[in-house]
């Protein structure tokens, strides 16, 4: 039986009964973990003490298995790669153009991560409309709101998130109307603004999550070559290496900030690291990017050979 992300609410309300007699396949993010390592999907499940085996997209760590003793739960390696790792296998050689832009970064739906990732991508001036999508709006007040959620001193962090003139910010849209999961189709209207960035910020699936949740959005870089990093869930960058066989752009990047749990620490340390890289020329940001090409070409290679694939079904 499948249960995706939009029935959990109808399975939480006891709508949907749980099959007494297969495989329970729960698909997508499962709304999140909190930092304690509790989900509703599973906590009702524990709580329902469910006895059959249940697949799911995460990489089921210690942690999780330590939480949830008493389910019967597999990371799914195939149903990882039908959902999220598949789309790009046709996906023909990127151009090569010139880089003529510092960041770029794509953001759909208005989850919480996205409203703030977009917030201070606009106040570090790094937010060209040309380049980065926000497909939604919001108020001032929300982000407040946000902020206060996470941190205690929010008077200090909102200084990096909110300036004088963001509400117009807020309310408006910026869109490059791809279609959000035609993952095949969109990488050919995204491609030239990846060729022609320095860097990808990976705006990943519930970044204020706590545990690790890897969706196909990575591999826009990956395919097309180039280097990128993720506001994700603490942990994400050593699962990707991890379990994925992957490798990260350890030349240039400083990835202390992906064991920072808090996730507004979390994305204000990610943005003062790559703060360094924001005032060279385009020619100085290839002479950097040929310091990764290795492990740029190899992440390509390992991609497409679907090397990650056998990684990944190591932990399944």
């Amino acid at each position: 039986m499948q249960i995706h992300y939009i029935d959990y609410p109808e399975l939480l309300k006891g709508n949907i009964q749980v099959p007494v007699d297969e495989t329970l396949e729960l698909n997508d993010h499962l709304s999140g973990f909190t930092q304690d390592c509790n989900n509703v999907v599973l906590n009702y499940l524990s709580e329902y003490n469910y006895k059959n085996k249940i697949t799911t997209q995460y990489i089921v760590t210690e942690q999780l298995k330590n939480k949830f003793f008493n389910l019967d739960l597999k990371f799914s390696p195939e149903l990882q790669y039908k959902i999220n790792l598949q789309h790009f296998e046709k996906y023909i050689t990127p151009p090569s153009v010139p880089y003529k832009n510092f960041i770029c970064s794509f953001n759909g739906s208005a989850h919480v991560s996205r409203k703030v990732l977009v917030s201070i991508l606009k106040k570090f001036e790094y937010f060209n409309p040309e380049y980065c999508s926000k497909n939604f709006s919001f108020t001032t007040d929300m982000l407040d709101g946000h902020i206060q959620d996470y941190v205690v001193n929010d008077n200090f962090y909102r200084k990096f998130f909110i300036a004088n003139n963001s509400e117009d910010f807020f309310q408006a849209k910026y869109s490059f109307g791809h279609n959000r999961f035609d993952h095949a189709s969109n990488i050919y209207t995204l491609e030239t603004k990846l060729t022609q960035s320095f860097l990808h910020i990976v705006s990943e699936t519930m970044a204020t999550s706590y545990v690790p949740f890897v969706t196909e959005k990575f591999l826009y870089s990956i395919v097309t070559q180039g280097l990128f990093l993720a506001y994700a869930q603490p942990g994400w960058h050593h699962q990707i290496e991890k379990y994925y066989g992957f490798k990260l752009y350890t030349k240039l990047f400083d990835y202390r900030f992906d064991s920072i749990e808090n996730p507004i620490e979390r994305l204000l340390e990610l943005m003062t690291m790559i703060s360094k890289f924001s005032k060279l020329t385009p020619i100085e940001w290839h002479d950097l990017y040929l310091s990764e090409q290795d492990t740029i070409e190899y992440n390509y290679n390992h991609y497409f050979s679907k090397n990650y694939l056998e990684s990944l079904k190591q932990h399944g």
